[in-house]
């Protein structure tokens, strides 16, 4: 072989090695880089499932810590978990259908909105002889039920309402006899002196202040027990105004106030003509006590405004889903002194005044009857104000079908 060739050879050979040299380092870095980002990759994998598995731990005990009982199922409604309150409920039976577990139409219906995204109310069911309102939530895979046993709720509320209609109908026999013995001294008017008889003015008041209190009373709580049935039929709204605003108009007049009855004449509703009489008329009574001048007027919104109107009931957590296909909103509208932002949120309770109130006379119930006869007919009602420029109470009551 020619020697030049054979170098030629030798240099080729020698390039070669030196180029798979190079390839191999460059293969055998890649591996290292490789074998470092797969540690990486394990340590961070790692950390994690640790942190996974700490959350799991984590929400474990806050289930378990939950005193209620507490229930999780799958898109299909199969229950895949539940926290010891549940297990000793007796419905803690994982893979079988809820309602297989539950037992309760209410409960499965109730999981399956949760799962569909649809937004729901707490609901209120029986299980194993006691009530409970459950609430769900939905999350990825399934949802989540809540349930609180109310039973003792319950029955606390039925006996603090039957101790008040047992107190109320205990007293109106005393008060119907101070009211008599009343009668009887004023008809000795001849006998008696003026500062006397300015005395059993005084008394004559202040008792019937009381019978007022007590009638109140029992008619509030004959409405929170259902006792008081509703007589749902297709009425005219403008006559339901017209009469409450006709046995007030004396007071009205005197107080210098003028009443105007906007509700149109052809516009008709589906709900019980006395009740939707006594809401108006205590909130026309209302807005008489604390208008000092000006005007009173009583309203129906148009579709469009209380649409907007809806809207703020559905902003609110505890709002109604209500449409302006199913009700029309009834609003009572004054130019008093108006009622402060703050308190608001509580006028609707029984016995809760505003300061400005306190001097008024009244009992401090007639929002309260207002509010529990409006929400028997699958209303809500609520109020707007501006301080020294008067306020405004809206309700809903059902269309006409």
């Amino acid at each position: 072989m020619d020697t030049a060739l054979m170098i030629g050879v030798i240099a080729v050979s020698f390039l070669v090695v030196i180029i798979l040299l190079v390839r191999l380092r460059r293969a055998l870095d890649e591996v290292t880089r490789l074998g470092d980002e797969m540690r990486q990759a394990r340590r961070q994998l790692d950390a994690t499932a640790g942190e996974l598995a700490q959350c799991r731990a984590a929400k474990d005990a806050l289930v378990e810590a939950v005193f209620d009982p507490v229930v999780f199922v799958d898109d299909d409604r199969r229950v895949v978990a539940c926290n010891s309150a549940a297990n000793r409920l007796g419905i803690c039976k994982v893979g079988h259908s809820l309602i297989e577990a539950t037992r309760s139409y209410e409960l499965d219906n109730l999981a399956g909105d949760a799962i569909a995204g649809r937004a729901e109310l707490p609901r209120e069911f029986a299980l194993h002889s006691r009530l409970f309102r459950a609430q769900a939530a939905r999350f990825a895979g399934g949802a989540v039920l809540v349930l609180r046993d109310v039973s003792e709720l319950q029955r606390l509320g039925r006996a603090r309402r039957d101790f008040v209609a047992n107190i109320s109908h205990e007293l109106r026999t005393p008060l119907t006899a101070m009211n008599l013995l009343l009668d009887t001294f004023r008809a000795e008017s001849a006998n008696i002196t003026p500062a006397q008889q300015r005395l059993l003015g005084q008394m004559q008041d202040q008792t019937e202040s009381l019978t007022q209190l007590v009638q109140e009373l029992s008619e509030l709580t004959q409405i929170e027990s259902g006792q008081m049935p509703m007589r749902m039929v297709r009425a005219s709204l403008h006559e339901v105004v017209s009469t409450a605003m006709t046995r007030l108009l004396p007071q009205a007049e005197r107080a210098g106030l003028r009443m105007v009855n906007a509700v149109p004449e052809g516009l008709r509703g589906l709900f019980d003509p006395d009740q939707i009489r006594r809401v108006l008329s205590n909130l026309l009574h209302n807005a008489i006590k604390f208008t000092p001048q000006g005007e009173i007027t009583a309203f129906v919104l148009s579709d469009e405004e209380a649409e907007k109107q809806l809207q703020k009931l559905r902003a609110d957590p505890n709002g109604a889903d209500l449409s302006v296909e199913d009700v029309l909103i009834v609003g009572v509208r004054d130019t008093g002194v108006g009622i402060p932002r703050e308190e608001l949120p509580r006028i609707f309770e029984r016995f809760y005044k505003v300061d400005r109130a306190r001097g008024q006379g009244g009992t401090g119930l007639g929002l309260a009857i207002a509010k529990h006869i409006v929400e028997a007919h699958g209303g809500r009602i609520w109020a707007e104000s501006t301080l020294g420029r008067g306020t405004t109470f809206y309700f809903t009551v059902p269309r006409e079908d």
